[in-house]
């Protein structure tokens, strides 16, 4: 795998990612607003065909693109292909290649400029091979979750019984599965983040302890659908 291959594979999980992310986050903020705002609801009552459809969108983005991001053919572009050619190719990730980022963004020609070079002399650490296996560790239990849980919806319910029954569809974001859920978009979230930080300015990942923004984006979503909800008459 060259690094070229390596980024555009990183680039469709991190947008997989992203979709999942609002997608999920998106229904729900829609629906708990309706629920907090008596004439909000009144108004989406208006047109309930619409915000039916509008849900049955979002729930389904949400599971077919989870699937993808999980998906264990040999052949996808997943995040278990992107793992493995982080392990393999721990080369991407060194000092060199961090100052040959550094130069290319900043379009830097000829000898590296200084700040550049105190930059560099200031990363003390480097990702081993044996470091980059801890994010394939971290990874696991996530991907049985999804395995146990999830890929069983989208298989069975998405794949034959999705027209069938909408309270069903309706159920699988009831409360006993959102903190689950949650939790595997908040380490999707942070795995691509730590994977860009480390590749692009050489920081050891941490996840669970460094904040890559991921509250952030829900509260962005969250704003962002209440300012278009807010417009409706």
């Amino acid at each position: 795998m060259t690094e070229l291959d390596y980024w555009r594979d990183y680039k469709l999980i991190r947008d997989a990612v992203a979709a999942a992310v609002e997608s999920f986050h998106g229904y729900l903020a829609i629906n708990n607003f309706a629920v907090a705002d008596k004439e909000l609801f009144r108004k989406i009552n208006e047109v309930p065909e619409f915000w039916r459809l509008h849900a049955f969108s979002l729930q389904t983005t949400f599971f077919i693109v989870l699937a993808r991001i999980f998906d264990i053919s040999p052949d996808a572009h997943s995040v278990h292909k992107l793992l493995a050619a982080t392990v393999q190719h721990p080369e991407f990730f060194s000092k060199a290649a961090l100052c040959a980022r550094k130069r290319e963004v900043s379009k830097v020609t000829g000898a590296n400029p200084k700040w550049l070079d105190e930059y560099l002399k200031n990363i003390t650490w480097e990702a081993s091979t044996a470091d980059l296996r801890t994010l394939k560790r971290a990874l696991r239990p996530h991907a049985s979750k999804f395995e146990l849980v999830y890929r069983p919806i989208r298989t069975n319910v998405f794949a034959h019984e999705l027209l069938k029954d909408q309270v069903l569809i309706s159920d699988l974001f009831g409360k006993t599965l959102i903190k689950e859920m949650d939790d595997i978009l908040h380490f999707l979230h942070d795995l691509i983040g730590a994977l860009w930080e480390l590749a692009y300015n050489g920081m050891k990942p941490a996840l669970g302890v460094t904040n890559y923004g991921y509250q952030r984006r829900i509260e962005e979503i969250k704003a962002n659908t209440r300012k278009l909800l807010d417009q409706l008459s």
